[in-house]
């Protein structure tokens, strides 16, 4: 059961239903229930595991809170609990992510929770605020569940923090009419990403990437863009599912996508991309490792031998190595994963440490920094870098990668991207042309949403123009979305993270 399959919206509806009948101070564990039987039809065996998630970190997260309130001053015992809880939670983690590089006969053996990457992230950032003492300890085991396996979030995220969710979760919403268009509209931009253009796309990508061997550097390069695309609307789309339905109980999940191919850097795109998991690294990452003592005493002594540019640039290099590599691996295991990280990593810390030297390039080279043309320029840079990191972590093999790559240096035949043979990879002539003809309507409503919200101008039009949009868009995801033999509807991509 999946955000894209008949049963969940069945289950969707029931809650709801229920939710708005009881009464307010009940309505949380309305959530729960709904929560723990979407978990129970992804697969019961998967039920424990998570529980046992949750429970570690209730009981720590409790733990932690009596230390505090018997001394206020007693960290280290504090820090203890959240040690202990956090390499417990962590080595279950990885202990799951490595299962697919174990011997089949072991990995088939071994129970993969849906959404464990998400919640553990989820629990590990409010251990560390508890011990930090951000808020007070949850003392209530089944809403710390629903916190941990709130059922619109478990799949693909976004990562949430325990004092942005919970108060929302608890306290209970009356329904309202204007949230729930809101919720609908957005969870019908969600499916038109995923069903027409991210599944459409997905058909040409599966087939050139799997037989890369034998493809062109011009096919593969379109199906590198191609790819770049399918992952943003896939993403982006259970993002827009998970909120939108939301949105209906009344819940705000954190943002987690702003249009990142607008961005004009590798920094401004992760800023904008998977925005949730970027904020988890910098606060529990980043921070206390540019915050640290040893830090400091690095910093001061690279400053007295080698002066205060070179000081700046271990600043950069080290924290960000650091968050990066492990970005790399939270998103895979292997050595791609890895390299990809680096790839990242290195990009920006190369833009911070040379800096100076970037605009003294730009001035020498007489660039109108502030000039349309270039910001386009940057924001197709930025696509472009994307896409080569695509490729890197598509096949997870880096000597498939470095094939392509010598495919579109050494092999690249020009003439295929104009004789038609495109169209033999999954996507006729007339398909392949309206998947163009999508990403400009993509394009479209991205440059609408840049400049405020298009939901609340929508609904700012009279009821005739406003409902034949809705109608418009039901009949374009009916008639032109992927089904069929080969689709599959939990195929979201992040799925697997």
């Amino acid at each position: 059961m999946t955000f894209i399959s008949v049963e969940f919206y069945l289950l969707l509806a029931i809650v709801a239903a229920v939710y708005f009948i009881v009464p307010l101070k009940f309505r949380w564990f309305i959530l729960l229930l709904g929560s723990l039987a979407f978990y129970v039809f992804q697969g019961i065996e998967m039920l424990p595991l998570m529980l046992l998630s949750s429970f570690v970190g209730w009981l720590f997260g409790l733990c932690m809170g009596k230390v505090y309130e018997r001394d206020p001053k007693q960290k280290k015992k504090a820090k203890l609990f959240s040690g202990i809880a956090i390499v417990i939670l962590i080595g279950m983690l990885a202990f799951v992510k490595s299962s697919r590089y174990m011997p089949e006969s072991v990995a088939s053996k071994i129970i993969v929770p849906i959404g464990i990457s998400y919640y553990t992230f989820s629990i590990v950032s409010y251990l560390i605020d508890v011990y930090r003492r951000k808020y007070q300890a949850e003392p209530n085991f089944l809403k710390f569940t629903l916190f941990t396996a709130y059922f619109p979030k478990v799949l693909q995220g976004p990562i949430a923090r325990y004092d942005k969710l919970m108060p929302q979760l608890a306290e209970g919403h009356k329904f309202e009419y204007g949230r729930f268009c809101f919720g609908l509209q957005l969870m019908l931009w969600g499916f038109f990403k995923k069903l027409v253009i991210a599944d459409r796309l997905s058909i040409f990508t599966n087939t050139v990437f799997l037989d890369a061997a034998n493809m062109s550097g011009s096919v593969i390069l379109v199906a590198a863009i191609f790819a770049t695309l399918e992952l943003y609307c896939d993403f982006s789309a259970c993002m827009d599912l998970a909120s939108g339905m939301s949105q209906i109980f009344g819940i705000e999940l954190e943002q987690n996508f702003d249009h990142p191919f607008f961005s004009k850097s590798a920094a401004e795109f992760w800023r904008r991309w998977h925005i949730t998991l970027g904020a988890w690294f910098k606060d529990y990452v980043y921070m206390p490792i540019v915050t640290s003592p040893r830090m400091a005493k690095l910093l001061q002594m690279v400053k007295k031998h080698f002066g205060t540019r070179c000081g700046k640039s271990v600043m950069a290099f080290v924290p960000l190595s650091v968050v990066w590599v492990l970005t790399g691996v939270w998103h895979g295991t292997g050595r791609a994963y890895v390299v990809w990280g680096i790839y990242w990593g290195a990009m920006i810390i190369i833009s911070q440490i040379f800096a100076p030297e970037i605009k003294k390039l730009n001035a020498f080279l007489h660039i109108n920094v502030e000039s349309e043309s270039w910001k386009i320029f940057q924001m197709v840079r930025t696509f472009a870098l994307f896409s080569i990191g695509r490729m890197i972590t598509i096949p997870n093999s880096l000597s498939t990668t470095a094939l392509m790559f010598r495919k579109i240096f050494l092999d690249f035949r020009p003439w295929q991207l104009v004789d038609e043979s495109l169209y033999t990879f999954g996507l006729d002539r007339k398909n392949f042309l309206l998947a163009l003809f999508l990403f400009f309507i993509l394009w479209s409503v991205s440059m609408l949403q840049e400049k405020g919200s298009l939901r609340l101008r929508i609904s700012e039009y009279n009821v005739v123009f406003r409902w034949m949009i809705y109608y418009i868009a039901i009949i374009a995801i009916i008639v032109l979305g992927i089904y069929g033999p080969g689709y599959d509807a939990s195929s979201f991509v992040y799925i697997g993270y």
